[in-house]
């Protein structure tokens, strides 16, 4: 959170002013930032809650949102792999999911991210096998 002169607060990259794109970045700095200093995914969801509204509230932007997910993959740092599952489950945008394979498929990658580009691309499955680790996706069952 930001403070303003005014003295409210503004979670960081959610300024009124800042174009979707932008706070979306906001958000993942923020999902990042809290995958880094906690342990397991309640404390993420509701940045990743946040995420996925503005995912759906721009569907215009959906291009440059995919860039921005996508440009994730190659980090997979702690959270990457959050947000992408959780908003892809719920949007399941084909793009996502061919960058996310064509990771799985290239010879010699790390094993370990291979594991877990193949978990992000089980969350594009209504039998998503982490999808009761999140409140928002156990609701449904």
């Amino acid at each position: 959170m930001v403070s303003t002169p005014m003295g409210s607060t503004t979670p960081l990259g959610e300024s009124p002013a800042a174009d979707p794109v932008t706070r979306f970045r906001g958000i993942v700095h923020d999902v990042l930032d809290t995958a880094e200093n906690s342990c397991g995914v309640e404390a993420l969801e509701q940045d990743l809650e946040r995420a996925l509204a503005l995912l759906q509230r721009n569907p215009g932007l959906r291009p440059q949102f995919e860039t921005e997910l996508v440009a994730l993959l190659d980090s997979m740092r702690e959270g990457v792999v959050e947000l992408i599952s959780f908003t892809m489950h719920e949007l399941r945008w084909p793009a996502v999911a061919e960058a996310i394979a064509s990771r799985t498929s290239a010879p010699g990658g790390n094993v370990s991210h291979l594991r877990l580009h193949e978990a992000m691309l089980d969350a594009f499955s209504d039998s998503w096998r982490d999808r009761d680790l999140y409140a928002r996706f156990r609701a449904e069952e």
